[in-house]
């Protein structure tokens, strides 16, 4: 028998709609049947099925929607990383308490940020779990795809890479910085620096830009910037190379409370009085903002309520069958204390 014959009859395939919609087979998949994908996307999808004809798989698709009321917790992190971090402690803890309050089980699953695939590839591909919530998303395509090709309704802390398709909760984390910045220069710092954060992460994108925008309303030139401190003894390193390299600076702008800690170590290392001689401030107001001496003047970020407000949109959509309004971005606060 020919290769055409054996093909007569033969009903159009999902690969043949996703061809035609010009998208990959797992976004296909997604669109039709209620997952992550954008209303274009939706759209396109829905358009080629109806001119080809193709009628899914009842069978398969009652089996993807299965509800297993289970949700996955994923961090994209090293395990160290994750309990040194008041940050990742305060989002698991309130996702958690949230789940459980809406009767869902909430299954923790870091990610490693270098061989993400064998640990929570089989989580998201085998039907364990409902939906996910994603936090401390570094940018990375073939994580991205990873995330978003297992047809999970899935929610990012932080603003994704694709934010115009993918659900998200974020901080106003550019107005926090802003308002960090504008602080030193009413006080009359001129020659600030800022001690970014990693560039992989849209908070210290968004963090960055903020320091510039405060610099560019002054109409004043912005210091030095050197990115990728996320942890103390980093920053300890980054700082004592940005005071040899621009020893005029008066205030340093540190893109965490963490990362505040570690300049702060080396401000004393270096003889440098705090504020007197360089003012500093962070973000989080964790412990550690009244905790190191001085106490850190530092942008207050809502994290409990922030990752409420990812679990109320999964939940929303778990039960509705529907996205509530997002994004959802959350306002931020200076706290003022005695490093500045």
């Amino acid at each position: 028998m020919s290769l055409e014959a054996s093909s007569v009859g033969r009903g159009p395939t999902l690969d043949e709609v996703a061809r035609l919609a010009g998208v990959s087979r797992s976004t296909a998949s997604r669109a039709l049947n209620g997952g992550v994908a954008s209303p274009q996307t939706v759209e396109a999808v829905e358009r080629a099925r109806a001119e080809l004809g193709f009628v899914p798989n009842r069978a398969a698709r009652d089996l993807a929607r299965r509800r297993t009321d289970s949700v996955a917790i994923v961090i994209q992190e090293t395990p160290a990383a994750i309990f040194h971090n008041p940050f990742h402690a305060l989002v698991t803890t309130a996702l958690a308490t949230r789940f459980w309050e809406a009767g869902l089980q909430p299954l923790l699953a870091l990610m490693d940020p270098f061989e993400p695939e064998p640990t929570v590839g089989r989580i998201l591909h085998r039907g364990h779990v409902d939906g996910v919530v994603v936090s401390a998303f570094q940018e990375s395509p073939p994580v991205e795809n990873l995330l978003t090709g297992s047809g999970l309704p899935t929610v990012f802390i932080g603003r994704p890479p694709r934010p115009d398709s993918l659900p998200y909760v974020d901080v106003d984390n550019r107005r926090g910085a802003h308002l960090a910045t504008r602080h030193l220069l009413e006080r009359g710092r001129r020659r600030i620096a800022c001690l970014g954060g990693p560039a992989t992460l849209s908070s210290g994108v968004d963090r960055r830009q903020g320091w510039l925008d405060a610099h560019h309303e002054a109409g004043i030139a912005p210091g030095p910037y050197l990115g990728g401190a996320a942890d103390t003894a980093s920053a300890r390193d980054q700082a004592q190379r940005l005071l040899r390299q621009h020893p005029a600076i008066d205030a340093i702008v540190a893109y965490s409370d963490a990362v505040a800690a570690g300049a702060i170590q080396a401000l004393r290392a270096a003889g440098r009085a705090i504020p007197d001689d360089i003012a500093l401030t962070g973000v989080d107001n964790f412990a550690t903002a009244t905790e190191v001496c001085p106490n850190l003047t530092t942008v207050a970020q809502p994290v409990p309520e922030l990752a409420r407000a990812a679990a109320d949109l999964l939940i929303g959509y778990l039960q509705n069958g529907a996205w509530p309004a997002w994004p959802r971005i959350l306002a931020t606060e200076l706290i003022v204390r005695d490093s500045t």
